[in-house]
């Protein structure tokens, strides 16, 4: 059969700075080859440099809202800030699917993310084991209005609350889009704080800057950490007994769907918004050498 139109699609992730969106290009690569049978892509990757940077996020955007461009797929920095230039978008006709954070509205065809507040609570019930149900900790996010990353730190919340009562949260702070953001704040948390027995970290940037600051500190391996996402970084502290777990997703495998609901959407096959949830798994010491999660944490 003749192949369709050329298909122009144009991938914003959140930042380009972590690890986790190499892999999540490796299954977006993945996707465009299998469809390249059938639809001819031209695509286009571009983020902006820190998942803090909500603005350049909007231009960028704004700059791909053309007439050629087909779908725009997204990771919104911001789940309110992006729902009007992600609406002028869709009414250029451009199919806008949404990865990895939710936006609020209804202007994009599909959702494809973790399940990020049973994530949150997957690392409550990991650090109140470690802690024995008792302790202080704290919630360490990165910035206000980042739905992934805040519907992680209520699902933890909450968990505590209903099943670990005896666990008091003793700071709950937003530390900053970046690593070196997240280190300068966690340093400033552990100067004014002697008592914490265990931090949960909500991204990479921030359980990497959380790290760095404990073993500054000389606090790695006391202070309990459980994180997320992995890096080399991140797992040589798990290797070490510093870092206590890191609850990683499967970031392969949204690129590869965000691709395959694009194509979907641009051929009219794609139904009313419907949100498809992937992976997240608990890693450890004991189990970060398994075969299939090694597969999760690499981009090739």
């Amino acid at each position: 059969t003749a192949k369709d139109k050329d298909l122009n699609i144009v991938f914003i992730p959140k930042s380009s700075d972590q690890v986790f969106w190499d892999i999540m290009r490796s299954g977006v690569d993945e996707a465009i080859k299998e469809v390249k049978t059938q639809n001819n892509i031209i695509f286009t990757w571009r983020g902006p440099s820190y998942n803090d940077d909500t603005n350049a996020q909007i231009q960028i955007l704004q700059t791909y809202s053309r007439p050629n461009v087909d779908a725009i797929i997204i990771a919104p920095t911001d789940r309110e800030r992006l729902v009007a230039p992600i609406q002028k978008a869709a009414a250029q006709g451009i199919k806008i699917i949404v990865v990895d954070s939710a936006v609020d509205g209804t202007a994009h065809q599909a959702s494809i993310t973790t399940d990020n507040y049973a994530s949150g609570q997957l690392a409550a019930k990991h650090l109140a084991n470690i802690l024995n149900n008792q302790g202080q900790v704290v919630v360490f996010r990165i910035v206000a209005g980042s739905a992934s990353t805040d519907d992680r730190a209520q699902g933890f919340i909450d968990y505590l609350q209903k099943h670990a009562p005896d666990m008091k949260i003793i700071a709950d702070v937003y530390g900053g889009g970046s690593r070196g953001k997240a280190l300068h704040s966690a340093t400033e948390l552990l100067k004014k704080t002697p008592e914490i027995d265990g931090i949960f970290a909500v991204n990479e940037s921030a359980t990497d800057g959380v790290l760095r600051a404990l073993r500054n500190a000389s606090r790695a391996g006391k202070t309990k950490l459980v994180g997320f996402d992995s890096s080399d970084f991140l797992l040589d502290g798990l290797k070490t007994g510093d870092v206590d777990g890191l609850v990683i997703q499967n970031p392969r495998q949204m690129g590869y769907l965000s691709i395959k609901a694009a194509v979907a959407a641009v051929n009219n096959k794609a139904t009313t918004t419907k949100t498809t949830f992937t992976e997240a798994k608990l890693i450890t010491k004991e189990n970060y050498l398994a075969p299939e999660i090694r597969k999760l944490m690499s981009a090739h």
